[in-house]
C-alpha cells in the first residue's frame, strides 16, 4: 500500500464520495485500528484471514444500504422538484392545477411530448418544468426557436459541422442535438421547421444517431424532445405525420 495505508485510502475515498460504503480488509488488525476505521466512516472492518461467507454478507449489506441511500436521494430530489413546480407554474384555478398534474405525469415518462398553446402562454415554461421534474434533470435543457433560424443555417444549428465543411466553417461546432444528449431538446414553433429538416430529424429520432456536416463519423445520442406548436400538427399539410408519431 505504500506510500499510503488503507485508512488513508479510505479517508481520501470518503472525502470524494462520502456515501459509498467502504469495507476495510487488513492483515494488521487490532481493536484500536478497527475502532478508528469505524469512527472514520468504514461500513465494516474485516481482518485477514476472513471467512468468505462473511465478506459476501457484508458486501450484500453494503449494496442494500447504497440502494436505500439512492432511493432516498431520488425521492428527495423528486419531492423538491414537485415543490418547485408549484412556484414555477403559478395559480390555483382548475386549468393550472390540471397542467401541473400533467407535467408530473409526463415528466416521469421518457417519451417525446408536444405542448400546444398560443404565443406567450408559457409553452417553454412547461417544457422546462417537464425537464426539471424528469430523470434527465441533471443533463442539459437546450431550447431552439425553429422560426428564428434561417433555413440555410438550420442543419448546422441542429447537427453541427466539422472545420472546413463549408466556406464559413472555420472550426468544429457541436450542434444542438448533440449538445442536448442525455437531456431535453425543446423545439419551439416546430411547425416552422423546413420539410427537409423534418426528414433528417425523423431519422435522428428513429436511430438515435447523427453525423455532423462534413463528417462520416456516426455520433450516438440520447435525448428527449419536447416540441411546442400553436396549431394541431396533424392538421398541417406541410408537417410530416411520421415525425409527429416518432
Amino acid at each position: 500500500m505504500a506510500p499510503i495505508d488503507g485508512l488513508t485510502l479510505m479517508t481520501d475515498c470518503l472525502t470524494k464520495e462520502p456515501e459509498i460504503p467502504f469495507i476495510l480488509i487488513t492483515g494488521h488488525g487490532d481493536v484500536d485500528t478497527a475502532v478508528n476505521a469505524l469512527r472514520d466512516g468504514a461500513f465494516d472492518f474485516l481482518e485477514k484471514p476472513f471467512d468468505p461467507n462473511r465478506l459476501l454478507k457484508t458486501v450484500e449489506k453494503a449494496i442494500q444500504l447504497r440502494k436505500v441511500q439512492r432511493q432516498h436521494a431520488n425521492q428527495s430530489q423528486y419531492l423538491g422538484d414537485l415543490h418547485g413546480l408549484e412556484e414555477t407554474i403559478i395559480g390555483q384555478n382548475e386549468q393550472i392545477i390540471r397542467v401541473r398534474q400533467q407535467i408530473r405525469t409526463f415528466a416521469s415518462m421518457d417519451t417525446h411530448v408536444i405542448v400546444y398553446g398560443k404565443t406567450g402562454c408559457g409553452k417553454e415554461l412547461v417544457a422546462k418544468a417537464l425537464h426539471d421534474c424528469s430523470p434527465r434533470s441533471n443533463h442539459p435543457f437546450v431550447a431552439i426557436n425553429c422560426a428564428a433560424i434561417p433555413a440555410d443555417l438550420f442543419e448546422s444549428e441542429l447537427f453541427g459541422h466539422e472545420a472546413g465543411a463549408f466556406t464559413s466553417a472555420n472550426k468544429q461546432r457541436i450542434g444542438k442535438l448533440e449538445h442536448a444528449s442525455g437531456g431535453t431538446l425543446f423545439l419551439d414553433e416546430i411547425e416552422s421547421m423546413p420539410l427537409a429538416m423534418q426528414i433528417k430529424l425523423l431519422r435522428v429520432l428513429q436511430e438515435n444517431q447523427l453525423e455532423r456536416i462534413g463528417s462520416n463519423n456516426t455520433i450516438h445520442i440520447d435525448l428527449r424532445v419536447v416540441a411546442a406548436a400553436k396549431n394541431d400538427l396533424q392538421t398541417l399539410a406541410d408537417f410530416r405525420q411520421d415525425l409527429f408519431f416518432a
